[in-house]
């Protein structure tokens, strides 16, 4: 068993041009001339071989197989889907195989140092006394650039540093979830090993990012380089791993060189986009604004772009145009305990009660944090200028993430106004694709996967981000009558 990784300059293009033709290769139905129960004995490749010779103790030539692999790095938890580009199946990873619900898809994103020990994974009923247990880390990165995101309540970590005890240096949360990447890509990794003994893999690593990190180069960057190290440290990162490798993860991140994407098999891409991905690539996404508005448990994600054809290529393919987009640090954690302080319960069982939909549910303040979200991600495209045309702003909204699929919350973006004219649509509801395994048990809690499945969807991510989309010319107006000319002079 090896795995592939692309090391040459043409890799990832010739990935997609075997990929392209395989999509556009019709191939002719094969007729066995073989007596039933007589195994076929597979032509010889090997030119060195007559024609003829016998070949019946010769190996079976290994296959390759491209398998593209989308992260979810949530706040709460992280989820992972694969897909395999040579039957285009797409399949969950499971991190308890012997539990089929929901909980065995979803790894908690914590890290807890335990006996000098470092331990991915492990959930607040069971964290010990005396251990050092830290949640939310994507939260943690995400503040060291936007102090205003801090809200993961970790006593040891403030503007996205960890100051651990006994420690007298303060590390930056990017090592830590570095390392916790790091276990991610090992454990997949040696999971379809497993899965795929006779071949050689070629993976391909997708990993979800916001997209107004992804919009200023130098985030952008420290993104792919915690990536990158996690992706040099990922046969280290046992379960639990030395406390030592938080050193190096650090010492590594800071030397790192990321090399172009056509070299590396490993690409930070835009949550927003990623969830809608194959929607987009469907025959039924059209010419026109789509909004999408994640909620997750500890971020909310808004974005607004054009899908567009691009007129100068050859087929005029579409491609989307980010025109406005934001990350807050609200969510559906802050529901949940804004609802147990209504009901004067825990937010483990506000959470219960929530999901039951038995009880009326107040309209709490996040839900109203998260509309004006949405309203003040819109106001920016005009302040851009970037969609002057009315019948532009007229736009179908996707609300998605675990935390979206609550009716209030809902029914508030529904029917909020929006200024300069922009007017919802359409309502777009996402669902998997028919190729994903055990589509049926998991069509309830697409909510929580949609994202890690747009990221497994596809090898092409060619979008304009918002720094790329100029302010468009005013349209055209009618010049305004001279009202002296309608009497004689």
């Amino acid at each position: 068993m090896k795995i592939i990784v692309l090391l040459r300059s043409s890799g990832l293009q010739r990935i997609l041009s075997r990929i392209q033709g395989h999509f556009l290769r019709r191939k002719a139905p094969v007729v066995s001339t073989v007596p039933p129960g007589v195994r076929p004995t597979p032509p010889s490749t090997d030119p060195t071989v007559e024609l003829g010779a016998d070949v019946s103790h010769a190996p079976n030539p290994r296959s390759e197989r491209t398998l593209v692999i989308g992260i979810d790095f949530g706040t709460n938890s992280t989820k992972v889907i694969w897909q395999d580009l040579s039957n285009n199946n797409f399949e969950v990873f499971r991190w308890r195989p012997a539990t089929k619900s929901l909980v065995s898809m979803l790894l908690p994103s914590t890290v807890t140092l335990r006996g000098g020990l470092i331990h991915f994974g492990i959930s607040e009923p069971d964290v010990r006394d005396g251990d050092v247990w830290l949640h939310s880390i994507k939260l943690c990165v995400l503040c060291r650039r936007r102090p205003s995101v801090c809200r993961c309540g970790n006593p040891l970590a403030r503007d996205g540093t960890i100051r651990l005890p006994g420690v007298n240096d303060a590390m930056p949360a990017s090592s830590l979830a570095c390392l916790f990447l790091a276990y991610v890509f090992r454990e997949v990794e040696s999971g379809l090993i497993s899965q795929f003994p006779d071949d050689d893999l070629l993976l391909i690593w997708n990993i979800g990012c916001p997209m107004d990190h992804l919009d200023v180069t130098d985030r952008r960057t420290e993104w792919e380089r915690m990536a990158g190290t996690a992706m040099e440290l990922r046969g280290k990162a046992s379960n639990p791993a030395d406390s030592t490798l938080l050193a190096e993860a650090t010492q590594l991140m800071e030397n790192i060189v990321v090399g172009p994407q056509s070299i590396r098999n490993y690409f930070v891409q835009p949550e927003g986009l990623a969830a809608v991905k194959a929607f987009l690539e469907s025959p039924h996404a059209e010419v026109k604004t789509y909004a999408i508005v994640d909620v997750g448990a500890g971020t909310t994600e808004v974005s607004f772009f054009f899908n567009g054809r691009i007129m100068t290529e050859p087929g005029h393919p579409h491609r989307p145009s980010y025109l406005s987009d934001s990350t807050e640090a609200v969510g559906g954690g802050k529901i949940d305990l804004e609802l147990a302080q209504a009901w004067n319960c825990s937010a483990i069982e506000a959470r219960r009660r929530k999901e039951l939909g038995q009880d009326p549910i107040p309209m709490v303040s996040t839900i109203g944090e998260i509309c004006i979200q949405y309203e003040r991600t819109c106001t920016e495209i005009l302040r851009q200028q970037r969609l002057m045309s009315p019948h532009d702003r007229r736009f179908d909204l996707f609300v998605i993430g675990g935390g979206g699929r609550l009716r209030l919350l809902q029914g508030a973006l529904q029917h909020r106004r929006l200024p300069g004219g922009f007017v919802r649509e359409g309502w777009r509801q996402l669902g998997p694709p028919k190729s994903l395994k055990n589509r049926a048990d998991i069509e309830t809690d697409y909510d929580f996967l949609a994202n890690a499945c747009g990221l497994a969807s596809s090898l092409d991510w060619e979008y304009f981000p918002p720094r790329d989309v100029p302010p468009m010319a005013q349209l055209p107006t009618r010049p305004k009558p001279d009202v002296e000319e309608y009497y004689p002079k």
